[in-house]
């Protein structure tokens, strides 16, 4: 993430987290609707405490206060750290989505399906920094596959999305339908369209639905951008 020396792979995950909570925010729906838990990992797994306003050891991270809504989202400026620990990282950020669903239902507040996002150079590795392959990244493949078809309250839908120079094959690994990068994601069309979606009278909109109604937003915009350059 810190590659390279001119413009570090990390500057656009700072940036795409401010646009984030910039934008999702600046909807008056999502701030009713959405909350967020940050999961940041480099060779260590961290969470963001928003009581602290600081990154802690995921083995502190507690779904009871660890989710705030997006309108208090302050994304910290995130650092390149070492090795890439993007398995531990999607296990922790699984159980803090679970545990926050089942929190919120013991206290009968209607909740939607969780949205986990991996944001990521696409290149995972292990805790002595050498490179994960695809079939390494297969049993946390077929984890989330598994999790996507469970319904609820057990479901999720997962979406990879890589920065500038990310393995994208290794990303599909992970997420076959559901992989993007980062200049083809507009958070809050997804977001509106979850939303959308969970509503709708006797229908529950699956993950194959979600990916597909992403991948033709990707693809729209990126129509856009080639028309755009077509006319400069």
């Amino acid at each position: 993430m810190a590659r390279p020396a001119d413009a570090p792979r990390i500057a656009e995950v700072n940036a795409a987290l401010a646009d984030f909570s910039t934008r999702v925010a600046a909807q008056a729906r999502m701030r009713e609707q959405v909350e967020v838990c940050l999961v940041a990992f480099g060779s260590e797994v961290r969470v963001l405490d928003p009581v602290a306003g600081a990154l802690v050891d995921a083995e502190h991270a507690d779904p009871a206060r660890d989710f705030v809504p997006v309108g208090q989202l302050e994304p910290p400026q995130l650092r390149a750290d070492g090795y890439t620990a993007l398995l531990p990282a999607l296990d922790v950020a699984l159980r803090l989505a679970a545990g926050r669903r089942r929190h919120l239902a013991e206290q009968r507040v209607p909740v939607l399906r969780p949205l986990v996002w991996l944001l990521t150079d696409g290149a995972p590795s292990d805790e002595h920094g050498r490179p994960l392959d695809a079939e390494e990244l297969a049993p946390m493949a077929g984890r989330l596959r598994a999790v996507e078809a469970a319904g609820p309250p057990e479901d999720c839908v997962f979406l990879a999305i890589g920065v500038r120079g990310a393995d994208r094959e290794l990303l599909e690994v992970l997420a076959p339908r559901g992989t993007l990068m980062l200049e083809g994601v507009n958070f809050t069309e997804i977001l509106k369209f979850l939303v959308r979606s969970s509503v709708r009278v006797g229908r529950v909109t699956t993950s194959g639905e979600v990916h597909d109604e992403v991948a033709r937003e990707a693809e729209e915009r990126r129509a856009l951008r080639e028309l755009e350059v077509d006319l400069l």
